[in-house]
């Protein structure tokens, strides 16, 4: 389970949220992929898709190899990250060419490597066919959708319905997981025209008036469960009402501030999953995309403290990608 939200700054800066929820940390590396790499993907029969790498990214690797990358953003300020979807995510049909290929689990590093924004990555994905193989990590086929945003403030995600790529504008700049997208749009119908961030106002009732307990009884009624659709609602009303942050470095900590209220510790979803697995989901790691700034941000679930990457600055020259493990950490002493 996951979630990801688009938050914007009075001047024009643009930053991505995003939680990675799993039962483990899956040999999560932080991973740097440089330009000019020769990478394949894989078919049915033979090779996949072929392709050398036109930007340099950085991101996450959470199944154990550097080019299986979930979440990450270029050089260009193309950010791409891989949701799960269990039960809605019908992949494509292998094509006949193998070289026409392009196994799900590539296609975030695809997008990142090839381009520079929403609509370029929606046609580079639009002229290959993405495909599912089981992954033995994961134990089986793994159900994704991408989500996609870039630094002029566009988002996107591409879900796979009916055996087809589905490439859908998301102007909230919201996503989580089950069931497609606009299900979920149709579901803030529901609940948010009549919330709001205001306190109510005071009611009489036969001379007696009520006013409210406490300041935030605005949003009493907005779901507060960890599912996906309760996520989903509560990301949208922090789209709708937090205050914009000035500049790019101070929507770096409001997207801090606003993670931390989809942080999921152990123990609080549990029980067994949609894909039939017993399992204990929890946040490993949440990052931030500061797509205007180009600085990329990591916390993992053992260290409260923030690793940040200049992408700017990242040597992106190389024959390989490079891979920092991100070491547990955890309260530091101090004496005082």
């Amino acid at each position: 389970m996951c979630t990801t939200f688009q938050l914007r700054a009075d001047d024009g800066s643009v930053g991505v949220a995003r939680t990675m929820e799993f039962p483990d940390m899956l040999h999560a590396g932080l991973t740097v992929i440089p330009r000019g790499l020769s990478l394949t993907s894989e078919s049915p029969a033979g090779d996949g898709v072929t392709w050398t790498t036109r930007f340099g990214v950085v991101g996450m690797d959470a199944v154990g190899r550097p080019q299986w990358l979930t979440d990450g953003m270029n050089e260009a300020g193309l950010y791409a990250g891989a949701l799960y979807m269990p039960g809605f995510a019908s992949y494509e049909e292998p094509a006949a060419d193998p070289s026409q290929n392009l196994a799900v689990l590539d296609a975030v590093t695809y997008v990142l490597t090839t381009a520079g924004s929403v609509a370029e990555a929606f046609a580079a994905l639009g002229a290959v066919t993405v495909w599912g193989p089981t992954n033995p990590l994961i134990g089986g086929v793994p159900p994704l959708h991408l989500v996609l945003h870039d630094a002029s403030g566009a988002s996107g995600v591409v879900e796979f319905e009916a055996g087809a790529q589905q490439h859908r504008d998301n102007p909230l700049g919201v996503a989580t997981n089950a069931p497609y997208l606009d299900w979920h749009y149709s579901n803030v119908r529901t609940y948010l025209p009549s919330l709001s961030a205001a306190n109510p106002a005071p009611v009489e009732i036969r001379g007696v008036r009520f006013a409210p307990l406490a300041q935030g009884q605005g949003f009493v009624g907005l779901p507060g469960d960890s599912g996906s659709a309760g996520r989903f609602l509560r990301a949208t009303a922090y789209v709708m009402t937090l205050t914009p942050a000035p500049d790019a470095a101070g929507l770096e900590m409001q997207c801090l501030h606003a993670l931390n209220n989809f942080d999921i510790p152990a123990g609080l979803m549990t029980g067994v999953a949609a894909t039939g697995v017993e399992q204990d989901d929890q946040t490993k790691w949440s990052s931030i995309a500061s797509l205007t700034a180009r600085r990329y941000i990591v916390r993992i679930q053992t260290n409260p403290t923030p690793f940040v990457v200049d992408v700017a600055a990242t040597d992106f020259d190389g024959s390989e990608p490079r891979q920092l493990d991100l070491q547990p950490g955890g309260f530091a002493a101090v004496t005082v």
